[in-house]
C-alpha cells in the first residue's frame, strides 16, 4: 500500500552471500550452472516486492515462509532447491524441511550468488 501511495523505494543492493558466510552450519556446496538441471523443484520464499525488482526462474514455485509452509512444500512430493535473496532465509526454511523429512537443499548465497557468481540471469515479468 505505501509503495502505491509512495512510489517505488529504492532497494539497495547487498553483495551476495550476505550474512550466508557468516553462518557455518549452513556451509554447503555452492550451485554450480547445472544446478537447474538436476529434476529438483525451486521454491522461492522472497516476498512480492523482491521477486517484483529481481526477478525469478522460470519454473520457481513460491511459496511463503509461514506456518502453512512444509505443508504446502510436502504436496509437492518432490526433492527441492529453497531460494531466498542471500541464502539465510532459505537455510532456515531448508532446515525446518529436512526437519520434517523433506529432501531440500539451500541455494547458498540466494538470488545474488546465483545471479553474480554462477551467472545465471532471472526472468521479470
Amino acid at each position: 500500500m505505501l509503495k502505491k501511495l509512495f512510489g517505488k523505494k529504492e532497494r539497495k543492493e547487498p553483495s551476495w552471500g550476505f550474512g550466508a558466510e557468516r553462518l557455518a552450519p549452513m556451509r554447503e556446496d555452492f550451485p554450480d550452472e547445472n544446478f537447474l538441471n538436476d529434476g529438483r523443484i525451486i521454491i522461492d520464499i522472497r516476498d512480492e516486492e523482491s521477486i517484483e525488482d529481481l526477478g525469478y526462474y522460470e519454473g520457481s514455485i513460491f511459496i511463503k515462509f509461514d506456518d502453512d509452509f512444509v505443508e504446502e512444500v510436502n504436496k509437492l512430493n518432490k526433492a527441492v532447491y529453497i531460494l531466498c535473496e542471500r541464502g539465510v532465509d532459505s537455510y532456515e526454511a531448508t532446515k525446518l524441511l529436512r526437519k520434517e523429512g523433506i529432501d531440500a537443499q539451500n541455494l547458498n548465497g540466494g538470488l545474488y550468488y546465483i545471479r553474480e557468481v554462477v551467472n545465471i540471469k532471472p526472468v521479470f515479468k
